[in-house]
């Protein structure tokens, strides 16, 4: 289901992707006790994403319309990480998507025969994080007892399993965001797509601000304020563009280039999750059982 919000400022739109069926002439509420969603990933070609939820599905959506095209449903268990494979693994037909679960299993889907591929069990607890190597070749896949898996994404033989961060959840291979335990805000990282020498961090501390660390000059260069503690990160990756949700059910919008910030409303709980697309012309946020998707004008 679509809902299409009112113009906001600063040549926003807003669109509700609703990955759950309500009922006619009802919105998405935390209230319904819908599934979380957990996870939004987006295919090379910006022309799709998935999206995985606490009720074992798996669902993708044509952007172009905000369409439901795709279900895959795994019964019982709780979808908790998501990646789609790289441009470069083959032609577009065969794009795959790789999802882990709260059992340990990770399973490998096609998208283009809408079937599941590889059904594997690397871990033996539940997956936290999921990536494709830049082949596509390989799934490195983390688990909460820190061990992170090397499989190969055909056979799904795991030939090494790495036990470096044992005792502590993996929260992420490469970058961005990590997995919060009890109630402090969680640690978040990104590189910069504008200039690699630049790492924006923010995390639990006395100031809430996100702090730009330069690699190259290995010290602090700028400190950016917020209003509250930060839940979710994403950098734009062709504009100086930075997207910031919060617990308090506020998303901000901060301008790197010109120094200036907007906020925006419209989630009805704490914004755990942002992303931009690849073209940066949308911005993906979830909250609980929710979806929005604005429309950033000019990119």
């Amino acid at each position: 289901m679509l809902r299409f919000g009112q113009p906001s400022p600063g040549g926003w739109n807003r669109k509700c992707l609703c990955p759950f069926p309500l009922p006619r002439g009802q919105h998405p509420q935390p209230s319904y006790g819908f599934p979380q969603v957990n996870e939004v990933v987006f295919s090379p070609g910006d022309s799709h994403c998935a999206t995985c939820s606490e009720d074992g599905s798996v669902r993708v959506w044509a952007l172009a319309s905000m369409e439901l095209v795709i279900q895959f449903q795994v019964l019982n268990q709780s979808c908790l990480c998501l990646a789609w494979s790289p441009r470069c693994c083959g032609r577009p037909e065969q794009q795959r998507l790789a999802a882990g679960y709260g059992d340990g299993s990770l399973r490998i889907f096609s998208v283009s025969r809408t079937a599941m591929e590889l059904k594997m069990h690397p871990h033996p607890v539940a997956l936290t994080t999921v990536t494709f190597s830049t082949d596509g070749q390989t799934v490195l896949s983390g688990d909460q007892d820190g061990l992170v898996a090397v499989s190969h994404s055909r056979t799904g033989m795991t030939f090494r399993v790495l036990n470096d961060h044992q005792g502590a959840p993996i929260s992420t291979i490469c970058v961005t965001r990590k997995e919060t335990q009890g109630h402090l805000p969680p640690s978040l990282a990104a590189f910069c797509p504008w200039d690699g020498a630049l790492l924006m961090y923010v995390g639990p501390g006395v100031d809430k601000e996100v702090i730009i660390y330069d690699l190259s000059q290995k010290q602090v260069v700028e400190k950016i304020p917020l209003p509250f503690c930060a839940m979710s990160l994403s950098l734009s990756p062709r504009t100086r563009l930075l997207a910031v949700g919060f617990a308090e059910c506020m998303l901000r919008l901060v301008d790197c280039a010109t120094g200036t910030a907007q906020d925006f409303v419209g989630h009805n709980n704490a914004v755990h999750l942002c992303r931009f697309t690849p073209s940066a012309r949308l911005l993906f946020t979830a909250a609980c059982n929710e979806i929005l998707v604005w429309e950033i004008s000019g990119c």
